[in-house]
């Protein structure tokens, strides 16, 4: 009784509509195909274009930039002082076009990850310079934001000495 009711309850309709089955498989092969072919085209085309253009004269190179633009790249955003820097992730983000369709139009995957956020939204510039630290306060937190505002000259450089054998190096070469 055990032996026939777990065949009974596996599903065999494979060979129920084979024809059906193998015209959406023909359909599904077809389609990848063509779609192999055109991504096929599409690199020769490239190189033949990387090509024709190696091959050309500086005269024709410069008048086929003229004619053939590139797009100005987005302006980036400029950043607020200290601001924290958000990584959007990397799964789920591919181009849009892509194949196995894993962008959609949701606002999600076009939400701008450089805009402030919370504690950014707050402009540290107005605090006192001892506040323009991160987590001031905190028995963790960093002493520096950075080394701008500091002077790091070292002055046992020998280079900066002041001394005969440094005056006599320094007439030499501005003659």
């Amino acid at each position: 009784m055990e032996l026939e009711a777990n065949i009974a309850d596996v599903d065999t309709d494979d060979e129920i509509n084979e024809a059906e089955e193998y015209e959406a498989w023909k359909a599904r092969e077809i389609s990848r195909i063509k779609r192999d072919r055109e991504v096929r085209e599409a690199m020769l085309k490239e190189k033949e274009e990387i090509e024709k253009v190696r091959n050309m004269t500086e005269e024709e190179r410069r008048e086929w930039d003229r004619r053939n633009l590139k797009p100005a790249p987005p302006p980036k955003q400029k950043w607020r002082f200290m601001q924290k820097y958000y990584h959007k992730g990397v799964f789920f983000q591919s181009d849009a076009g892509d194949f196995s369709a894993t962008v959609g139009p949701d606002e999600i995957f076009h939400r701008d990850f450089s805009a402030p956020t919370g504690e950014d939204k707050k402009d540290k510039t107005i605090l006192p310079k001892v506040m323009q630290v991160k987590h001031f306060g905190r028995s963790g937190r960093t002493k520096w934001t950075h080394l701008v505002n500091e002077d790091t000259t070292d002055w046992n450089n020998p280079w900066t000495y002041n001394d005969p054998l440094r005056a006599k190096y320094n007439e030499k070469w501005q003659e």
